[in-house]
């Protein structure tokens, strides 16, 4: 064999080697018939979703601190960065609108956990406010934001958040496809980007995708007992394309990614949260992340449950009008980690999430290896 041959043998089992490596650091389930297909949520499930999110009941004083937090951020360097992209597809066709049944709207609890202030008692300062107008949630790269539905095993109906991170894959949080416990798959998601609801009109502007293939989990996640801070709290949901051979990210666009880049950084956080206008409408909170210890950043926000899951993301910025450079090519919206839990008690107002790194890089790699179409 010569030297070239050996090259090729040493590369290919190299590359064997990262799926195999990648696969045992996560764990993923594949849609087939013992899995609860996903279906159109009835209105009572759709305001009765709960939201899983997990919360903590102590952080350390290190956690409040932002000059410790600013000076690890100049001293770390960055070791992946990828950028996202723009819609490539009309979206003209897949807007739907309906209407909430009234008598089921009536019947809803609201959560009304947090009142919006500027600042909690744990001193994190943020800012917090609707996404405006209403349209901006259909524009890039707030498009690439949803609302996401799924089930537990007995059928209970629970909310969180996600973003696109390549065409056909949603990013979100590990505690919104599982429980963190043996057995602790879930099923029947649904994901609908740009969701919105005025009164009982309800916007789904790219449609509603409920056609999954694979969600996939990190191993530290799905054998970590539901405990918070954890250091790999996302996950990854492909989704199948649709009648046209598209993929949601072809109508949305997608985000891109960097690791690691949070910790010590001004983010931008998008959502759904349950406690502010109901979860019906997408908000935006800004703040500096904190290093929260567990591989968790932590910043200020009023947003409760129901933001599970959502992006977390460094140089958001909107598409504008007249640009003749891509927003991409200074390294703008890339995201850095994903919602994973709150506080226990709601005055101290702050979140927190597992910051990307090579972990987060093996799932997404085990993911596209397995559905290369879809990345």
């Amino acid at each position: 064999m010569n030297a070239a041959s050996i090259t090729a043998v040493a590369a290919a089992s190299l590359a064997v080697f990262a799926a195999h490596t990648a696969q045992a650091q996560s764990v993923a389930l594949t849609r087939g018939a013992q899995v609860q297909a996903a279906a159109e949520f009835s209105d009572a499930e759709l305001l009765s979703a709960k939201s899983p999110m997990p919360k903590v009941r102590y952080l350390p004083a290190s956690a409040f601190d932002y000059n410790a937090a600013a000076a690890e951020a100049q001293s770390r360097g960055v070791a992946v960065d990828k950028p996202g992209k723009r819609p490539v597809a009309s979206a003209q066709g897949l807007m739907t609108r309906r209407q909430i049944s009234a008598a089921a709207l009536a019947a809803a609890q609201v959560d009304d956990e947090v009142r919006p202030e500027a600042v909690g008692t744990g001193g994190i300062h943020f800012t917090s406010t609707r996404t405006y107008p209403r349209a901006q949630d259909w524009t890039y790269p707030s498009s690439t934001v949803g609302k996401l539905f799924f089930k537990d095993a007995a059928g209970y109906s629970y909310i969180c958040s996600g973003a696109m991170i390549r065409p056909g894959v949603v990013a979100t949080a590990g505690h919104c496809v599982h429980s963190g416990r043996p057995g602790g798959w879930y099923n029947s998601f649904v994901f609908i980007p740009g969701y919105s609801r005025v009164g009982t009109t309800e916007t789904r502007p790219f449609g509603t995708w409920s056609n999954w293939a694979n969600v996939r989990t990190t191993a530290a996640w799905a054998n970590g007992g539901g405990t918070v801070p954890n250091a790999g709290d996302w996950a990854l949901i492909v989704f199948n394309r649709d009648a046209n051979g598209k993929r949601i990210g072809d109508y949305t666009g997608f985000m891109g990614y960097q690791y690691p880049s949070m910790i010590g950084r001004h983010l931008t956080v998008l959502g759904y949260p349950a406690n502010l206008d109901g979860g019906t409408q997408m908000h935006r909170v800004e703040s500096m992340a904190n290093n929260g210890g567990t591989n968790n950043g932590i910043w200020g926000s009023d947003m409760t449950g129901g933001s599970s899951g959502g992006p977390v993301v460094l140089n958001f910025r909107q598409d504008y009008v007249g640009l003749t450079t891509s927003t991409q090519d200074n390294g703008a919206v890339r995201l850095v980690s994903n919602v994973s839990w709150g506080y226990t008690s709601p005055t101290v107002q702050v979140q927190g999430g597992s910051q990307f790194d090579s972990s987060w890089g093996s799932m997404l790699s085990a993911t596209c290896t397995a559905y290369s179409w879809a990345c």
